[in-house]
C-alpha cells in the first residue's frame, strides 16, 4: 500500500462515524467500478466494510463465517439502490490487515473486465491468509474473550481452590461472566484500538440479589513472550474443582481441543481496571426505561459505551486484589 493510498483511507476512516439513523456511513473511494464509485463505510457495530458495485454480474458468494464477510446486497446513497459486493471485517484487531485487504482489492478490480467477481478472488486469497484467525470455530474477538475469561478465572481459583466451574457463566450467554460468592464479575477484552465496550442486554450492567457487580478491563496484547489459550486450558485442568466442569464451560464456550491445529496466538495482559458499578455508571438497565423493560416486539439489545467515559470511574487493580474480593 503506498503512502498515498494509505493516506485516503486513513483520511476516510477518520471522516466517518457509526451511522445512528441509517444502516451504514459511507465514504466514497477514487476508484470506480460499472461507473459507480467503490466506497468504504461503518456500519453501527464500528465494523468496517468495502463495497464494490457489482452492476448485472452474476456472482456467487461464499457467505460462511469469516473474518471476512461477504455478501451481495443493494444499497443507496443519495441515490436509487444499486448492487454492492459488500466485504466487511469486524475484528478491531485486524483493522490494520483490513486496509491491506482494500488496496488489494481496489488494485483487482481497476482494469478488471467483471470487477465484482474480481473483488471475490481477491476476498478468497485473503481468507486462506486469514484463517488462522478462526482458530477452533471461535473469532479473534471470542478467543480474546475467552482467554481473559480464562486468566480471570484462574486469579478466582488461585484464591479459592474450590472455586466452583457453576460459578463461570460467561460461556452460557448469561449477564455476568462470574457469579462469584461475594460479587458478580463481567469482564471485558479490549484492544490497542478499543474506543468502546460492547454491553449485551439490560441486565448485564445491572447488578441483582443485593450483590456487587466488578466490570473488569482488561487491556490485551499480542506478545511472543505471551501465553495462549491452550496454555491458559492446561494449567486450569491441573487445578480446578471440577474438571467435567471445566470441560463442559469450554465446549460451551466453542472450544475443544485440536492437537493438529496449535495454538499458535500469545497475549499478555499490558492493563487492568476494575469498576464497581453504581448509579453513575454510564449503562443502560431496566430501570432507564419508562416501563422498566423493552417495548413489545423489541426482543433483545446491544449497545455500546464509550472507554472515555468509562475510565473516569475506573481504577487500577491486580486480579489478586479483584478475585479475593470476590470470593471472600
Amino acid at each position: 500500500m503506498t503512502d498515498t493510498e494509505s493516506t485516503m483511507l486513513e483520511r476516510a476512516w477518520a471522516v466517518l462515524s457509526r451511522p445512528r439513523t441509517k444502516e451504514l456511513a459511507s465514504y466514497p473511494l477514487e476508484v470506480t467500478c460499472h461507473s459507480e464509485p467503490c466506497r468504504v463505510a461503518l456500519d453501527g457495530t464500528g465494523a468496517r466494510h468495502l463495497l464494490v458495485p457489482a452492476g448485472d454480474e452474476d456472482l456467487s458468494v461464499d457467505s460462511r463465517p469469516a473474518v471476512l464477510a461477504t455478501v451481495v446486497r443493494k444499497l443507496g446513497f443519495g441515490g436509487p439502490a444499486i448492487v454492492y459486493v459488500d466485504i466487511s471485517c469486524a475484528e478491531p484487531d485486524l483493522f490494520p490487515e483490513f486496509d491491506e485487504v482494500v488496496m488489494d482489492v481496489l488494485e483487482a478490480v481497476v482494469d478488471a473486465h467483471q470487477p465484482a467477481a474480481a473483488s471475490l478472488g481477491a476476498i478468497a486469497r485473503w481468507r486462506r491468509l486469514f484463517r488462522s484467525s478462526l482458530l477452533r470455530g471461535l473469532s479473534r474477538q471470542a478467543k480474546l474473550g475467552l482467554f481473559v475469561e480464562l486468566t480471570v478465572l484462574s486469579a478466582l481459583v488461585e484464591a479459592d481452590p474450590g472455586f466452583p466451574m457453576a460459578a463461570w457463566r460467561g460461556p452460557l450467554n448469561e449477564p455476568h461472566d462470574f457469579e462469584a460468592p461475594v460479587r458478580c464479575l463481567e469482564t471485558k477484552s479490549l484492544s490497542a484500538a478499543s474506543d468502546s465496550i460492547a454491553v449485551h442486554g439490560l441486565e448485564q450492567m445491572n447488578t441483582h440479589d443485593g450483590r456487587p457487580l466488578d466490570l473488569v478491563l482488561l487491556r490485551v496484547v499480542e506478545d511472543s513472550d505471551g501465553r495462549t489459550v491452550s496454555n491458559l486450558v492446561e494449567q486450569l485442568r491441573g487445578v480446578v474443582a471440577s474438571r467435567a466442569d471445566f470441560h463442559a464451560r469450554l465446549s460451551a464456550a466453542g472450544w475443544s481441543d485440536q492437537p493438529d491445529r496449535p495454538d499458535l496466538d500469545t497475549f499478555v495482559i499490558e492493563e487492568i481496571r476494575s469498576i464497581e458499578v453504581g448509579p453513575g455508571t454510564p449503562r443502560l438497565v431496566p430501570s432507564s426505561l419508562v416501563t422498566g423493560s423493552l417495548p413489545d416486539g423489541v426482543a433483545d439489545l446491544d449497545y455500546h459505551v464509550d472507554l472515555a467515559s468509562l475510565l473516569l470511574f475506573s481504577m487500577g487493580a491486580s486480579l489478586v486484589e479483584i478475585a479475593e474480593k470476590a470470593v471472600r
